[in-house]
């Protein structure tokens, strides 16, 4: 059981690098849902 909770971190990890190589970019983390709170903004907008 451990192997395979093992297997499965290391493919998960190793497809997201694979995924940001092929796209040549890395994911953005600027933004956050408490921007939109801080800011005033709803879905409506």
């Amino acid at each position: 059981m451990t192997y395979i909770f093992i297997a499965v971190v290391v493919f998960a990890v190793s497809f997201a690098i694979v995924k940001a190589i092929r796209k040549r970019r890395l994911p953005s983390n600027n933004y956050t849902p408490f921007d939109d709170l801080e800011m005033g903004r709803s879905d409506k907008d």
